[in-house]
């Protein structure tokens, strides 16, 4: 039943098409195998976004979703994937840091925000209030200003090598702001998850 839906909040402005199905005994295999035979031809008829209507369908894993998004319905339109960081502060001077790099229960993640490194610090440093909202006890972060300058509380603490690595791993350019939370695998891909989507 392909059938017009009423506006929630959680859902795109405008109308709202909801595909039910009904099937006995089936697998999540049949499910991915009837959707990718009837939305396609629908989405080509009435939608405006290509890819969706591309089959087979892209599926993503929830610990790989969680892992590289920090969604289990991730936004893929954009980049800003979050990064593993922790192995390149396993010897930091950083002492969050590298506590987290020696438990192996605790993590450093990172994402990068192409541009955000040009806004003003009080700007910046309001981003703690909206990582707070995603369970973060603080932000880290490092600007990394146009002028080759690096604006950042912590960045005191980190060696060249430590520094270059990121670089390297985040692809840092000019005007960038990257962004760190220190937890949980799991919680810190949720608090950077939702850093994600604000930013975006």
């Amino acid at each position: 039943c392909f059938r017009d839906e009423d506006a929630r909040g959680d859902r795109s402005p405008g109308e709202f098409y909801q595909l039910d199905m009904e099937m006995a005994f089936a697998s999540q295999e049949d499910v991915f195998a009837v959707c990718e035979k009837v939305l396609p031809p629908i989405f080509a008829k009435y939608g405006t976004y290509d890819r969706a209507s591309e089959a087979p369908f892209v599926r993503i894993p929830y610990l790989e979703a969680m892992e590289k998004y920090g969604s289990d319905k991730p936004d893929t339109r954009y980049g800003m994937e979050l990064h593993d960081v922790t192995p390149i502060f396993a010897n930091s001077k950083f002492k969050l840091f590298a506590s987290a790099a020696a438990d192996d229960k605790t993590f450093v993640k990172a994402i990068n925000a192409k541009g955000a490194g040009l806004w003003p610090r009080a700007k910046i440093d309001k981003l703690a209030d909206v990582a707070a909202g995603f369970g973060a006890k603080g932000l880290a972060y490092i600007a990394f200003r146009e002028d080759g300058s690096v604006t950042s509380p912590i960045v005191k603490f980190f060696s060249d090598e430590e520094m270059a690595a990121l670089r390297a791993e985040m692809d840092v350019e000019p005007g960038d702001l990257v962004m760190f939370a220190v937890e949980s695998r799991l919680h810190a891909d949720e608090i950077l998850g939702g850093m994600r989507r604000h930013m975006a």
